[in-house]
């Protein structure tokens, strides 16, 4: 884990571990898979697949492939096969690819581009199958 020692003030109060956040950042490209229990912060360029609670695209953050958190927040710009509870585009967020999502939200100046978007959902409804009595 890195530590942060400065963070885009947009994005300082949605950071839920800030002392032990992960952190891609520099003009580097990171292509391959990375999984976590905490919280991702990407600052350059990521393109495989990202699974985390927490998944945040600074402005200069670029990500591209499958993406799998409870929660993501976007200021940058993110594509694929994104899969999260929770998303949150900021004002200058670009989200597209398919999307499955629980609930979202878009600042003013946000972009959704999708090229599908589903919401899962929340509660399941039970079906009881009802079979008519049978005489004896």
């Amino acid at each position: 884990m890195i530590k942060i020692s400065r963070i885009s003030s947009p994005l300082k109060d949605k950071v839920k571990n800030l002392e032990t956040c992960s952190q891609l950042d520099g003009d580097g490209v990171f292509e391959g898979k990375y999984k976590t229990s905490g919280s991702i912060l990407i600052r350059n360029r990521f393109i495989g697949e990202l699974s985390a609670d927490q998944i945040i695209v600074d402005e200069n953050g670029f990500f591209e492939g499958s993406l799998n958190c409870s929660e993501l927040i976007v200021s940058g710009n993110v594509s694929g096969n994104i899969k999260s509870d929770s998303i949150v585009i900021m004002e200058n967020g670009v989200l597209s690819g398919e999307i499955l999502y629980k609930q979202i939200a878009v600042f003013e100046g946000g972009i959704i581009n999708v090229a599908g978007m589903k919401q899962i959902e929340n509660k399941q409804d039970k079906i009881v199958d009802i079979l008519p009595k049978i005489a004896e």
